[in-house]
Formats: structure tokens, sequence, C-alpha cells
């Protein structure tokens, strides 16, 4: 028969040759004997009945004509052996014949399939339609083939395929037996373009299924191509100052060859340069310097030209955002007196570039600045305008008069930092009076106790008071340092945090208590000067100097003040991805609160409003996710509410590249393909070969066998034929007259 197909099976020394009809799947017989049977000895004991069924008819009369001679010693042995055998236990494996195998198609509609197949041709996603389309035909009426979309996650449609800035192919094989068309699987065919960026890994996925794995990818050689792959700059910048961005971006051309980049604010140039292609698989480097002009989110554009054969323009653009602060940080210190400890102090501010320091001294001819040296009137509340932290050493409030006091009260209650450095005796002692003093409400102890005590950093303070990036050796500069002298007996409130604690015990050395929405930080005892000298550490002055500029930025940041705060996770999200944001609440005791409905929108530049939930985490924690934004910047609203009353309201923003993993690769990933056919006995082709591939794929490769066991020795047919040969035999025999 014209296209029919022969398999044999030779299993147990038995063999069985079945023909197949075309078109079928193939009809595979095997034989196979229980794991313990003595095939050994019953091949001898098979040798011994051959014998015994020869030797039965040896006999010369009454004469046997030829035939029966040789047919009834067979006869014999065949039953013989027949069961002798079935003592094995044998089982007849039937591989199904005549039923459709069931086949998955799983279709990439990832962004990536969107690029072209190759430069100026159709996209990858009619390429990918054309296969799925070829390989239907070819197997029609040897397979029932179901085709599932998948980019993000499988989906059973189009719409339900989650995200499309996400190919996640190792998600997708690993959901297919959950589905219902992934039921009683035989054979999965994957036609994408192998470009994986999300989930876990394909190859483990598909060899976990336990059936072939064919691939064929979707398109070609990407031919030219320039791309911007990573944009590097500070995660927070201030204005007027200079920030440095670095722009990687990579080239087919050839070593040597020149191309500008350009970096742009909106339609504003902030900067071009020129850069040298280091060849193909290399990266090379575009240096900017960036001075902000307004303070609030900056997103920074790096682009370079396109060449003229790309398969894409989508990689030839790629952003940054940058949260720009406010000019430079403006820090008031007010003095008593110009002693050592202020003096390090201020030494140590003023070799900050982001600060803007101004120092007011009291002397026998009033106040003098001590940067300019010029005699001016007392402080005022004109000082504090554009002020982060305020600087008191060796005074309180009420020593620089009742309006001035009221000011510095006011000022740390609306998110303004406090340094309070006690001084000499009575040293923190003075804050207990005036209003600033009411606000602090420092409470002293009974006993003085110790009059000097080593400071021991406590653990919730060690990433403000970090004294190394080594933690250990950090901790050896902590433990090497000189004691404070002059300590007054100061008692933590119950909102406190204990900075340094005093080593062996004793009243705390540095304690931060909350004002209103800022911070104050209180500096008991003297000789802080000393920290930074040490007889066997050349680094100290410099760990000294950079611990004061940590602490000063610390505090010019505000507690959240209001009861409703809204922050993106990231300021810039990548095309394709998840944007999440988190609301925090908090009550007017500064505790969080539970239980609210936060609700807002986002609205986009042209100002079209999309509403969104923020679902409830931890106690005054929420969290809302906005699957898949298209690129552009977004500015969030959001509303709190419990039981019918408003809680408070919050605004932010944040921004989303159209530059994407999916499209920042234009070549397609034959590796990952080729892969996970090796992993599952599948086979792997391309587009161009898919329609002859299928056809031409034999059936038997097409899916996994799957079998019937049949179990002889319990077969009542078996023991039909094996009654009926000795039947045979015997009635034969006796016709001819033989006992």
């Amino acid at each position: 028969m014209a296209g029919a197909i022969t398999r044999l099976h030779v299993a147990a020394g038995i063999p069985a040759v079945v023909p197949a009809r075309p078109f079928d799947l193939v009809t595979d017989l095997s034989l196979h004997l229980a794991p313990n049977a003595p095939a050994l000895w019953l091949a001898l004991v098979s040798l011994g009945l051959i014998a015994l069924a020869a030797w039965a008819y040896r006999f010369a009369i009454p004469p046997l004509p030829a035939l029966m001679r040789r047919l009834l010693p067979a006869l014999r042995a065949i039953a013989l052996l027949v069961l002798v055998w079935l003592l094995a236990q044998p089982v007849l494996e039937r591989a199904r014949a005549g039923h459709a195998a069931h086949v998955v198609i799983l279709l990439d509609r990832s962004r990536s399939m969107d690029l072209p197949s190759v430069p100026g041709g159709p996209p990858r996603a009619g390429d990918a339609a054309a296969v799925v389309a070829a390989i239907e035909k070819a197997w029609r009426g040897r397979a029932i083939v179901r085709t599932l979309p998948f980019a993000a996650t499988l989906g059973a449609d189009s719409a339900s395929i989650g995200s499309r800035g996400a190919s996640a192919l190792g998600e997708a094989l690993g959901a297919l037996p959950l589905s219902p068309d992934g039921q009683d699987l035989d054979a999965v065919v994957v036609v994408s373009d192998g470009a994986v960026n999300a989930g876990g890994d394909p190859v483990a996925a598909s060899r976990a299924l336990g059936v072939p794995v064919h691939t064929v990818r979707v398109g070609g050689a990407a031919g030219e191509d320039r791309a911007v792959t990573e944009v590097e700059a500070s995660t927070g910048a201030r204005v007027g100052e200079a920030t440095p961005v670095r722009v990687h971006v990579t080239s087919t051309e050839p070593r040597g060859a020149t191309f500008p980049v350009r970096l742009f604010d909106g339609a504003r140039s902030l900067g071009e340069t020129r850069v040298v292609s280091p060849g193909p698989g290399a990266e090379a480097i575009a240096e900017f310097r960036v001075t902000p002009v307004q303070p609030g989110l900056a997103v920074w554009t790096a682009r370079v030209d396109p060449l003229a054969r790309q398969i894409t323009t989508a990689n030839d653009a790629r952003e940054t955002a940058v949260e720009v602060a406010p000019g430079r940080l403006g820090v008031l210190m007010v003095s008593d007196a110009f002693d050592w400890d202020l003096g390090f102090v201020h030494r140590a501010l003023l070799a900050d570039s982001g600060l803007s320091v101004t120092s007011l001294v009291r002397d026998r001819a009033g106040w003098r600045e001590a940067e300019t040296g010029r005699i001016r009137a007392a402080p005022s509340p004109a000082d504090l305008h554009g002020r982060a932290v305020v600087v008191l050493d060796g005074l309180n409030g009420s020593d620089l008069g009742e309006t001035m006091d009221a000011a510095l009260d006011a000022f740390a209650h609306d998110g303004g930092g406090l340094l309070v450095l006690g001084g000499s005796p009575p040293g923190l002692a003075r804050l207990r009076g005036g209003r600033l003093g009411q606000s602090l409400m420092l409470a002293l102890g009974a006993d003085a106790g110790a009059r000097s005590a080593s400071p021991e950093p406590t653990a919730e303070a060690r990433e403000v008071m970090s004294w190394d990036d080594d933690p250990e050796r950090g901790d050896q500069a902590w433990r090497a340092v000189a004691p404070l002298a002059d300590l007054a007996p100061i008692m933590p409130g119950g909102g406190d945090r204990v900075m340094i604690a005093a080593r062996g015990g004793g009243p705390p050395l540095m304690l931060a208590r909350r004002v209103g929405r800022g911070q104050a930080l209180l500096v008991n005892g003297t000789g802080l000067w000393r920290w930074s000298l040490s007889g066997h550490d050349d680094l100290s002055a410099e760990r000294g100097r950079r611990l004061w500029r940590r602490i000063v930025r610390w505090l010019a940041e505000p507690v959240q003040g209001e009861p409703l705060r809204v922050r993106p996770e990231r300021w810039l999200v990548a095309r394709g991805e998840p944007a999440r944001l988190f609301a925090s609440l908090q009550g007017a005791d500064f505790k969080p609160v539970a239980g609210a409905t936060v609700e807002g929108e986002i609205s986009d530049a042209a100002g079209h409003a999309t509403r969104i939930a923020f679902a409830p985490r931890a106690a005054g924690s929420y969290e809302a996710v906005i699957a898949d934004p298209e690129p552009g910047r977004y500015r969030i609203g959001a509303r709190a509410t419990r039981a019918g009353a408003e809680l408070g309201r919050a605004t932010s923003e944040f921004a989303v590249d159209r530059w994407s993993l999916e499209e920042a690769r234009a070549e397609p990933d034959s590796a990952t393909l080729d892969a996970i056919a090796a992993a599952t006995g599948g086979r792997a082709t391309t587009a161009a070969e898919a329609a002859a591939w299928a056809a031409a794929l034999p059936a038997r490769t097409l899916a996994r066998m799957r079998g019937e066991s049949h179990h002889l020795w319990e077969s009542p047919w078996v023991f039909g034929v094996l009654i009926g040969l000795l039947g045979v035999e015997w009635a034969w025999r006796r016709r001819r007259g033989l006992p």
C-alpha cells in the first residue's frame, strides 16, 4: 500500500510486524516480560520442549506424510512454548492507532512580534500567523491543533495575555497543563522570536511537560542597528548643581566610526557629544554634565540617530528620571560662643558644596557672622527663610528672644530640622525654658550619674551614624573615639530614638525626637571635636566630617506631616512593565491608619484620567498597580476616606519610558528555542521552512505515543489459542490412529 509505514519492535526475542495506514498515527507493538522473569531458564526449557516435540514423532510406523510429520510436532512445540512463556507474565504494549494527536501551538503575541522580520519587511506577527496556518493545514487529519497566545501570561485569547511588554515563555509553558486546552497533551509547538525577558526558565518548564516541544523561530538577522542600552544618572540632583549622566550605546557600525549622542529635557537640548563605535557586540559611553534649572521630577531623554537599514527605531532613545531638589540646603548655625565643637562641625559643613551655611556667634560687640566677620543684628525670623536645618549651640529659644523662640518652634513644626549641641554645663538642661523647650519636652533624671561616657551607636541608627562603608571598620572606629564630657542627665521619652547610647550605661549621647513634621537631634555633652582625632586611624578626621554632613541631610528630610502620602515605586518605568504606587496613611498622632479606602486617578499629559484603587497591605500602607501604562508623564491624585469621612489627599507623579525590553533587542533568540527543542526531543525550524517542515514531519515524531497494555497471561484469547493448538494436534493424531 502506497505510503504505508511498517514498524518492527523486538522485545524478549519476539518480533511483531504491523502495517500502518497512511495519515494515521503509527501503531507500534512490543512484548515485555516481567522484570524478574527467568528468561535464561525459560529459553533452556523451550529448547527442551522443542526437542521433546520432535522426539514424539520420530517413529517410522505407521508412516506419516512428510507435511504432517513436520506440522504436528510444530503444533505441539508452539503450544508448549506458549504455555511455558506465559509463566513469565508477558505484557503486550500497543501504541494507540487511528486517534488524532492533541497538539497546542503557543503563539507569541508580545510587543517584539510587532518588529519587522527583516528591515523594511512585514511585522513578525504576520509571519507567525502564516506559520500557524501552515501547521494547521499540514496536520489536518493527523492531529487536533489548538492555538493559545502568550505574552506576560498564557491566555485563552489575545485579551487575556497580560502585558504585551513582556515575553514569559517559561510561565506560559508552566501554565499550559493547568489550562483546559492543555489537558491530555501529545506535543507543543512554540512560534516565537525567542526573546524571553520575564518569568522562569523556559527550558526547564518545557522539559517538565514530558512531551515533545517543537519550535519555530520567527524573524531574521537584524542588519544595521544603533541603540541606547542604558542611561546612568544619580537618583537625586539639586537646582544649580551639575550632575553627571552616562549614556551607554551600541552600534553595528565598524570600529572607529563616529556618531552623535544627544540628551534632551523634553524639546530642550541639554547637550551633544560624539562617540566612537566600538564595533559590533561592544558598548560605548557618552558623558554629560547636566545642571537642573528647576525642582521636581526631571525626565531626560538620550537619543542616537538611526541607521538607514534598521529593523526598529524603538531602541534609539531611552530616558532617565531624576528627582531635583530646590537649590542648596540652607543651614543656620547660632552659637553663644565659637568653641572647639562648633568649629569642627562648622568646617565639616562648609566643605559640602551642597550646603549653604550661615553662622551667627554672639560676642561683646553683638552678633558676628563667622563667614564674613561682619557685625550684625540678633537672629530674627527672617534668618530662617530658605533654611532646612538650624544648629543651636549652647542656647535655647528664650536666649534668642520671644519672637525668635516662637519662630524656631514653628520652623520645627513645619518640617525644619534642629541640631542642638548641649555645650558646657548645664548642657541640654537649658532647653527646658521657652516655647521651643516646651515642644522638646526634655525630662531630666534625679541622679546626674556619670559625667562622661564613650559613645556606642544603636542598631536602629546604623544607617545615619555609620562611620565607614565597611560595618566592621565603622564599629572599630566608634570603639576607638574619645568619650564626651559634661553629660546632662536627660531621659528619653516614649517616641524618642536613641541614636548613640553611653557605653556601660548612663544618659544617651545623641537622642532624636520628633517635633511636628520636623526632627530634633539632641547632642549631650562636649568634646565632639576629639572624635576626629586618632593616633592609629588616618581617616578619623574625614569620617567625622562625613558624619556631620550626613546628619544634617538626614535632619533636612521632614517626617511625613500630611495624613496621606503617595509615591511611585520607581520614578521611571520601562514600557510594558507595571507601575506600582504606594500610599501611606497616618493619623494626627503619626500612627498608621488601617482599614481606610484609598482611591484616586492618574492623568496623562493630555489630561485623560483613569480611576485607580489602592489595595491595603500592612497597617497604614496601600498599593495600586497600573498594568501596562503608555509612555509619557503621569500625575497621581489620591484621596483617603473611612466611614464617609475624608482623612487626607496627596499628589505625586511618575513617567513611563517609550523604551522597553521587548524592543531593545532587534534580533531573535534562536539559542533559547534550539535549547527547548533539544531538551524535549522536539525539532526546531524557522518561519520560512515551517510549511515544508510540518508536512514532512513523521507522524511518530509529531507526538508522544500513548500505549495500551494487555496482560497476555490473563487473556482468554491466548488460552483459547493454546487449547485450539493442542486440540488440533490431538484430533489429527487420533484421526491417523496414533495413541
